[in-house]
């Protein structure tokens, strides 16, 4: 699809700007394309160009930032089944604690619902020391912990950006596209007028600027 748009878009801009350059060809159909609408052709590909390179650029930082979020969400996941396998281990005859510590639920897969389950698994652990002490033993410290609860508040943060960065490379797709069908219309319309003043041999001329009628 990109090597085909990049074909498409460069045909014509070799459409637009060879009837541009050449004065004989403005001025044989000049009736219908004048001077003014073929500038307009030259301002629907620049349209077109800045709508790509839009895309491209709203794309990487999509990517980049769903990669920055899933990164942490990842890390997070796993020290929460990390969590959970120590908790199971030491708790398992607790019911309050097994309980408290909602280890006989499945780990969401939904993020929110995650989210949830990850907050309050942290939660309670830093209101019971005994659940501390228990993990420390595995190196699950207060610190690594309290450094889990800011990394649950950042990762709210970082998928908030990641949805944003999609809905704009969403946007600028659209953008592209539009501007794409726009430009393409415009030069299918200039090549049937062309088609219109230029037959048998006389193509020739039109084919040395590399311009397809057809």
């Amino acid at each position: 699809m990109k090597e085909s748009y990049l074909r498409e878009l460069e045909k014509g801009r070799l459409l637009i700007f060879g009837v541009s350059a050449d004065e004989s060809i403005k001025e044989r159909i000049k009736l219908i394309y004048p001077a003014e609408r073929i500038e307009m052709g030259k301002s629907l590909y620049a349209k077109n160009k800045t709508a790509s390179e839009g895309q491209d650029t709203e794309r990487i930082e999509s990517s980049q930032a769903t990669r920055v979020f899933n990164d942490s969400y990842t890390t997070l996941h796993d020290k929460l089944i990390q969590i959970r396998k120590v908790g199971r281990y030491f708790f398992k005859n607790d019911i309050e604690l097994t309980t408290l510590l909602r280890l006989n639920k499945e780990v969401p897969t939904a993020f929110p619902e995650w989210k949830a389950l990850a907050d309050d698994t942290v939660n309670a652990i830093i209101s019971h020391e005994a659940i501390q002490e228990k993990l420390t033993l595995a190196a699950l410290t207060p610190e690594v912990i309290l450094a889990m609860q800011v990394d649950l508040t950042t990762v709210d943060e970082l998928k908030l950006t990641a949805e944003k960065e999609d809905g704009e490379a969403q946007q600028a797709t659209t953008h592209k596209q539009e501007s794409y069908i726009e430009f393409m219309a415009y030069c299918s319309d200039l090549r049937a007028c062309l088609d219109l003043f230029y037959e048998g041999n006389e193509r020739q001329k039109l084919e040395v600027l590399g311009i397809v009628v057809k």
